[in-house]
């Protein structure tokens, strides 16, 4: 490559595929947040569960979410012992008070990192603003120079 300066059409170019590339970044950033949020709220809903069975009585009759907003009847036969997801498919029986602190340090790690996606996805959405006003003053370089079909996304 020369030390010749690029041509404002192959500068475009190279914008171009930049701004194409970082949408796509984001737009995977954003696929992930949402998993992310989905995570978030099936932790929140865990963590909620397991307090309003510490106040429940053994014994006592509920409503067992079985899947698609259909509920089947139960006893309650233990208030004190929970069995989570370690990890893995394994699953283990915990001290409900074990099991809640383990799902808010989920929960904690998963804030964690929805922030640091964020802050990513806030970075890409600033270089892709710089890149389409580099876009914007090429193309009006262009059209004082007198041909240009315009190509700002």
């Amino acid at each position: 490559m020369s030390g010749k300066p690029q041509s404002p059409e192959n500068q475009a170019r190279q914008l171009i595929v930049a701004y194409q590339q970082y949408q796509a970044e984001a737009e995977s950033l954003v696929r992930e947040l949402g998993l992310i949020q989905m995570t978030a709220e099936g932790l929140d809903k865990a963590i909620s569960a397991i307090g309003a069975l510490s106040k429940a009585a053994e014994g006592q009759e509920m409503l067992v979410p079985i899947g698609s907003g259909s509920f089947a009847y139960a006893k309650l036969s233990s208030a004190d012992r929970v069995v989570v997801n370690v990890g893995g498919g394994v699953s283990i029986e915990k001290p409900a008070e074990e099991a809640m602190e383990m799902l808010r340090a989920r929960r904690s790690a998963i804030s964690e990192s929805s922030k640091k996606i964020n802050e990513a996805l806030a970075k890409i959405e600033q270089e892709m603003a710089r890149i389409q006003a580099a876009l914007e003053r090429l193309e009006r370089e262009l059209q004082k120079q007198g041909g240009s079909e315009g190509f700002v996304q």
